[in-house]
């Protein structure tokens, strides 16, 4: 039960906590709970992403001193987040001394705090006196395997039963898909392979990052249709009220199999998915991996591919436009892909250029008559145009190449209109937009 008087704790003092919190600011949080004792109200609040409260929101930052003020201001080390699909405790995603600080503190870890934090001895104890805990929920809905973090404590789960392809609840993917992340040197490479060896299935994706060419062979001998599967869409994509599939967040949106296999640097791989690809297929990689020569090549050999090209083959450009890489879009332009097919949230390529801030891109989609025709164009679910995408992206979306206040320039000055899709924008922008 909330303390009385919880609705009036004032805005700005709310503010002021989310601020500190957030910016990782221990000395303004000390300061702001001493001026304003109400403010220890909103300690145990969902205040923050994922319905966390401060405590599960900071323990992952390895800032143990923002850490030991939430403590003191009276932080509960045991309460989870209220996300829908399965509550964070701050001990499954705190490491090393934060973690040691919350457990001194009282938190209590659970299956998944243990596998998290890479505790047999923790793990031994508590399936010791509770077997069946093994295959609990945690964060996400994650199983205690999805949390692992070395092989000895994977082979303790699945020794015990663990479920080697339970999916989590919110990102619909197994342990397995978990494990990868950008790249071989990166995430939990090793582990990944590890539990393909232990029994895991392997998809299309798993194998190209894994390098797994004879299940590839298997699978495309079977079903050569998969090379035209996409990470984050299909059966990738967001299965409500679930979200995207965690190939999203980990190799990448938008990604072939191909692309997977060359990002995971699996020369084998390709070699075997590039054998069973079709002319088009062979295309559109080239196209995607901004691969001029080939793609024209292509195009010699077959002139009427870009006809042949399916309607989702044009998502391609503004998938491009939202990595962004400005390369394959002035390619895919030059070529003639359809700059109005819809991509992420049904935005334009010219949308998701704008929302990235992506100048280049932006200026390649803008040379050509399709391309500036999308300049009043408004998408789908939010009803809001390049520009509108281009303002919000200033407050949400900062890539170390992001240049919003260019991009806003270049709408401007080809002919875009404010409107009420630009209100938020930051100052910097708005400056621009005053000027026009």
């Amino acid at each position: 039960m909330e303390p009385d008087g919880f609705d009036s704790v004032p805005d700005a003092v709310e503010e002021a906590f989310r601020l500190a919190v957030t910016g990782r600011d221990a000395a303004a949080l000390r300061d702001l709970l001493r001026r304003h004792p109400v403010a220890r109200m909103l300690v145990d609040r969902p205040l923050f992403p994922f319905d966390s409260p401060a405590l599960v929101h900071v323990a992952g930052s390895g800032d143990i001193e923002l850490v030991d003020v939430l403590l003191e201001a009276g932080a509960d080390p045991n309460l989870r987040s209220d996300w829908w699909a399965g509550g964070f405790h701050v001990l499954h995603v705190a490491t090393g001394a934060v973690a040691d600080r919350l457990i001194q503190a009282g938190a209590i870890p659970d299956v998944c705090a243990a596998v998290h934090l890479d505790r047999p001895d923790l793990l031994l104890a508590i399936l010791g006196m509770e077997p069946g805990r093994v295959n609990e929920r945690g964060g996400d809905g994650q199983t205690p395997l999805h949390f692992a973090r070395s092989c000895e404590v994977a082979d303790l789960l699945i020794d015990r039963g663990a479920v080697i392809d339970a999916r989590d609840v919110d990102h619909n993917a197994t342990a397995a898909q978990w494990m990868l992340s950008r790249s071989r040197d990166a995430g939990r490479y090793r582990l990944a392979r590890h539990l393909v060896d232990r029994g895991a299935t392997a998809d299309i994706f798993l194998a190209a990052a894994l390098g797994l060419t004879h299940e590839l062979r298997s699978m495309l001998g079977r079903d050569r249709s998969l090379l035209e599967l996409r990470t984050a869409q299909d059966d990738y994509g967001p299965q409500p009220p679930a979200s995207y599939h965690i190939y999203f967040w980990t190799i990448g949106p938008n990604r072939s199999p191909l692309q997977v296999a060359t990002q995971f640097e699996q020369p084998q791989a390709v070699e075997v998915l590039r054998s069973f690809a079709s002319p088009r297929d062979l295309f559109l990689d080239a196209c995607v991996a901004g691969r001029a020569d080939e793609a024209r090549q292509c195009l010699e050999e077959r002139p009427r591919l870009i006809e042949e090209l399916r309607p989702g083959d044009h998502r391609l450009l503004a998938d491009a436009a939202w990595a962004p890489d400005p390369a394959a879009v002035e390619l895919m332009m030059e070529l003639g892909f359809d700059p109005a097919a819809p991509g992420h949230e049904g935005g334009s390529a010219l949308h998701c250029a704008a929302w990235e801030g992506s100048a280049a891109a932006v200026h390649a989609i803008l040379r050509y008559p399709n391309g500036r025709a999308l300049i009043p164009a408004r998408d789908p679910a939010h009803n809001a145009t390049p520009l509108g995408w281009c303002c919000h992206g200033a407050c949400h979306c900062g890539g170390s190449t992001a240049d919003h206040a260019t991009v806003a320039r270049l709408l401007l000055e080809a002919g875009a209109t404010p409107g009420r899709d630009c209100d938020g924008a930051p100052e910097s922008l708005r400056a621009v937009l005053r000027s026009h």
